[in-house]
């Protein structure tokens, strides 16, 4: 073995034009794994330490639905308008998360959706414009996305201890039974811009709410701002509301849960046959025909808000997410296996996860980017298999002496097989270690520089508010492995060129 290591050496030295050229494509290719993997696994940490640390802890309870995949932003269906269910037989489920010796904290959560409506100055909103007409206008205006609220619906007893990421810069946090809602320094700055008036602390904002139900207005006052604390970020959009407020923009009320059963006497005027009676000209008689229709008994029903009342009545028991943090990160999918097996015993219909069933498709979007990496690096190494494999084939037509030597003073297929293998693998193995080396030394620059994200799309990819790529053992290992391979497949074929060369015929060549 050592002296085809040997020959292997030399040979690569005597063609080292073309040995470099080989070298230098497996080299980029380490680099670029290298760098790429560190760049995916930075995200991935980020955006998991960010849902771990802000939103979700280490596990994450639902309700399930038929639609779709419940995360927190929702279920994702098809049309995108199905509804969040709530979690069932809360009180059970919240017990049995809490008794569990692996869980530190936990709290519960509801979140939606809302559009802060433009005001001028009153709370009521304008009606000066259409909305389509504000539409368009706002989509020219580059504040105009401060408009958009995403709302945390929380439980002020325990969240904040839970999740002490949270820095309060003005007013006060949310607390028990408090109507309020704390936003985003940032954005307190955008909506004061964008209605043209300054927005402080005590304010009422009015928002539009959106459920499956309909849309609801709400006035709100703001009682705090926030941001976070260290490198980890949050849309500025998501915002802190007391979670009866939520409930009924959410149309989580108690009415949504009520049967509406009508009398016979409130739907005769549905079932009468004399239909020109029901609008012939004395419509608004005071003796109306029997069966027929009743205004005063149709004002009587319309005076009745018992309906409505209900509709704007929160559920006090409805909660849609419970999240917990548990001792340690290792414990978690244990846990939730365990969880999930209990909850199937009891036929209760939730579902319990980690932070990356509750990021839905903030978390899908890394796996998305490394699958688009793949795919690309596949090419890249199919492209430059074929290079290398035409480089081999042009340095064995050259050495078609030295080969056909080889074989006519004894050296069989074996031994040239071995040989075009040594030379591949440790030209492969040199330039990968060269090349994942300096992918090292790259990501370790991009790291110090602290690349800020400029945009929140640059943040998500991030995983935080810097570029931060790092380098694991097995990413390093994984590019030598990947170009070794790559370096092995490419001489397969020269190989086979190199073994039909009749030694007598190489021999007369030379």
């Amino acid at each position: 073995m050592s002296a085809i290591l040997r020959i292997a050496f030399r040979n690569l030295f005597e063609h080292r034009s073309k040995s470099l050229i080989i070298g230098i494509l497996l080299a980029i290719g380490s680099m670029i794994l290298v760098v790429g993997n560190g760049f995916i696994d930075a995200s991935r940490q980020g955006i998991r330490n960010s849902f771990t640390e802000n939103y979700t802890g280490n596990i994450f309870i639902s309700g399930i639905s038929e639609e779709g995949d419940v995360s927190l932003f929702g279920v994702s269906s098809v049309g995108g308008l199905a509804t969040t269910p709530t979690i069932p037989e809360f009180e059970s489920v919240l017990a049995q998360v809490k008794a569990s010796p692996q869980v530190k904290s936990v709290t519960s959560l509801a979140t939606g959706f809302g559009i802060v409506m433009k005001d001028d100055g009153s709370g009521a909103p304008t009606t000066d414009t259409s909305f389509e007409d504000e539409i368009d206008e706002d989509m020219s205006n580059e504040t105009t996305m401060a408009r958009f609220l995403f709302f945390f619906g929380i439980d002020p007893r325990d969240y904040w201890t839970v999740f002490d990421s949270t820095e309060i810069t003005s007013g006060e946090a949310l607390k028990t039974g408090q109507t309020g809602l704390v936003i985003n320094e940032s954005q307190l700055s955008k909506l004061s811009e964008w209605m043209k008036r300054e927005i402080k602390i005590g304010d009422n904002l009015v928002v539009q709410g959106f459920s499956s139900g309909g849309m609801k207005l709400r006035e709100i006052p703001i009682v705090g701002t926030y941001k976070q604390k260290g490198d980890t970020t949050t849309p500025e959009q998501m915002s802190f509301i007391d979670i009866d407020t939520l409930r009924v923009m959410t149309g989580l009320t108690v009415g949504a849960n009520e049967d509406i059963e009508l009398e016979e006497s409130q739907t005769a005027m549905l079932q009468t046959d004399d239909f020109d009676a029901l609008f012939g000209e004395d419509l608004f008689d005071d003796a109306p025909a029997a069966g027929g229709f009743d205004e005063e008994a149709l004002q009587t029903q319309l005076a009745d808000t018992e309906a409505r009342e209900l509709a704007n009545t929160a559920d006090t028991g409805a909660w849609q997410f419970i999240v917990a943090r548990t001792v340690n990160d290792s414990s978690a999918a244990p846990l939730i296996a365990s969880l999930n097996k209990s909850f199937t015993e009891q036929g209760i219909a939730v579902k319990a996860g980690d932070w990356l069933a509750a990021a839905g498709p903030y978390g899908q979007s890394v796996d998305v980017i490394r699958i688009v990496f793949t795919i690309a690096i596949v090419i890249l190494s199919i492209v430059a298999i074929i290079i290398i494999m035409n480089t081999f084939v042009i340095s064995v037509i050259e050495r078609t002496g030295e080969i056909g030597t080889m074989r006519a003073i004894g050296a069989g297929r074996g031994f040239i097989r071995r040989l075009f293998a040594a030379e591949a693998l440790v030209l492969a193995g040199t330039f990968s270690l060269l090349g994942a080396s300096l992918g090292t030394i790259v990501t370790l620059i991009l790291k110090a520089l602290r690349i800020k994200a400029g945009n929140p799309f640059l943040e998500v990819l991030f995983g935080g508010t810097y570029l931060s790529p790092f380098v694991t053992p097995v990413n390093f290992i994984s590019a030598l492995v990947a170009m070794l391979l790559v370096g092995y497949l490419a001489h397969l074929y020269p190989v086979s060129v190199a073994l039909r060369i009749q030694p007598v015929r190489a021999m007369q060549q030379e």
